[in-house]
């Protein structure tokens, strides 16, 4: 498997198209937040994406231009990364779920 960071960018967006964007791409297991390795998970800035797969830098590349421009046609930027580790400061932290290992049922 393949680790990718991915941003997406409008020349020109309208005030819901990253928002619709995030939603299409977590339909296809493109997620909007990345985890540390202590486990906690952080969001990322708005446009910016992660993606673990089989597939092509350019196969990913080409998927998410298809996608991003279907959501608003024209303007579309796309940078995607193959990444082995990242590092990172000042992002949102995301709440901790409760560890489910220790719940009883009820």
């Amino acid at each position: 498997m393949v680790n990718y960071i991915i941003h997406v960018s409008y020349a020109q967006p309208a005030a819901d198209t990253l928002a619709r964007l995030s939603d299409e791409l977590h339909k296809y297991q493109v997620g909007s937040g990345i985890k540390a390795e202590d486990g906690r998970g952080y969001v990322l800035p708005a446009g910016s994406y992660v993606y673990h797969g089989k597939e092509t830098i350019n196969e990913v590349r080409d998927a998410i231009f298809r996608i991003a421009d279907e959501i608003q046609h024209g303007g579309v930027k796309i940078l995607v990364t193959e990444v082995t580790t990242a590092s990172w400061t000042g992002l949102e932290e995301l709440p901790a779920l409760p560890d489910q290992a220790h719940q009883q049922p009820a």
